[in-house]
């Protein structure tokens, strides 16, 4: 015969926790690895080749973009402003001052905030450092280019979304708007393909996984659980 205590809401609360407790904290540590501090000599050579791959092409690649985007503001608001108005009607004036607006941004944010990778002494041939000191510079560049690519995908759709909104409900335009919202989609996603991210992948291979926390809820007769994740 079960004891009475056992039928209690609060008892079989108090169970079924201790029950999921045990499975959810033996299941991530046997599915989810700890990275390593002290990675072999094939990931420690990865590591160097991606640091230097990366230090190198985040030059070229915030050069490249500053001086696009420098261009096609200087050129879109030059064309906007002297051009004659039999050749250019008022709501293509106007997208092309949104273009310039949009492509103004993308240079601040590029000469301003450069991804800066302190990582060519990787380059040719290795760095004689310790593991440790690898890992923790792949670290901070995965976490350079996450902060560099991430808000500029974000900020470019933003301001090709007010772009949108001004031309199309302000200035009934709608063709020139998705037009200018297209393309200026088109060229964030362009530049976040060309962006150096072989650290922020390799980062990843190795062990910087999501982080995941199963969280039980008790309250009165009820039970559930509470799924928590961070994803960067």
């Amino acid at each position: 015969m079960r004891p009475h205590c056992l039928h209690r809401p609060g008892w079989r609360a108090l169970i079924w926790t201790g029950v999921l407790a045990t499975a959810l904290g033996a299941g991530p540590g046997v599915a989810v690895a700890a990275p390593s501090d002290n990675p072999g000599a094939d990931d420690s050579r990865a590591i160097d080749d991606a640091l230097c791959a990366d230090a190198i092409l985040a030059d070229t690649w915030n050069s490249a973009w500053a001086m696009s985007f420098t261009v096609t503001a200087v050129g879109s608001a030059g064309y906007a402003t002297f051009s004659p108005g039999n050749k250019l009607d008022a709501d293509s004036r106007a997208a092309l001052y949104v273009t310039a607006t949009k492509a103004t941004a993308g240079a601040i944010a590029k000469w301003v905030a450069p991804l800066h990778l302190d990582a060519k002494e990787f380059c040719p041939d290795g760095h004689p450092g310790l593991a440790r000191d690898r890992r923790a510079l792949l670290a901070d560049a995965a976490q350079r280019e996450q902060r560099a690519i991430l808000p500029g995908l974000v900020g470019g759709l933003f301001l090709n979304s007010l772009g949108l909104l001004y031309l199309g409900y302000q200035r009934h335009a709608w063709e020139n708007a998705w037009l200018s919202f297209g393309v200026g989609t088109a060229v964030s996603v362009v530049s976040t393909l060309t962006a150096p991210t072989r650290a922020w992948r390799l980062n990843r291979r190795l062990g910087r996984l999501p982080h995941l926390a199963a969280i039980p809820m008790v309250g009165g007769d009820r039970l559930g659980v509470a799924i928590a994740a961070r994803w960067w």
